[in-house]
C-alpha cells in the first residue's frame, strides 16, 4: 500500500514522486472500524456516534461539539430620523470607530 501527503492508502502509485509505502490495514474487530489517519497511520476506533461528533486524533476519541442556535432576529436601528446633514457630518474617523 502507498500513501502520498497523508492520502488514503492505495495499492499502487500514480507514478509521481512523494509516495511512501505504508502497512496494510489491520484486521478490524467486530463493532469497530479501521480508518487511515496520517500520522500515525491506521486507527481502529468505534464508529461515529449519531449526532454532532468529530474525531480528535490527539485524544484518540470522538468529541461531541455543539452547534450554535441560528440567529432568528437581527437587531435593527430606525434610520428614518437621520437627515442628510447628519450623513454629511460623518467623518472617516467616525467610520473607523465602528
Amino acid at each position: 500500500m502507498y500513501s502520498k501527503n497523508g492520502s488514503i492508502p492505495k495499492p499502487e502509485t500514480d507514478g509521481t514522486e512523494g509516495w511512501i509505502e505504508v502497512p496494510d490495514a489491520p484486521e478490524c474487530p467486530e463493532g469497530k472500524e479501521v480508518v487511515w489517519w496520517y500520522p500515525p497511520g491506521w486507527v481502529i476506533r468505534d464508529p461515529k456516534p449519531a449526532g454532532n461528533w468529530s474525531w480528535s486524533q490527539s485524544q484518540e476519541q470522538w468529541v461531541e461539539y455543539t452547534v450554535p442556535e441560528p440567529i432568528t432576529e437581527l437587531a435593527t436601528t430606525d434610520l428614518s430620523a437621520i437627515t442628510s446633514t447628519d450623513l454629511n457630518a460623518i467623518t472617516s474617523s467616525d467610520l473607523s470607530a465602528l
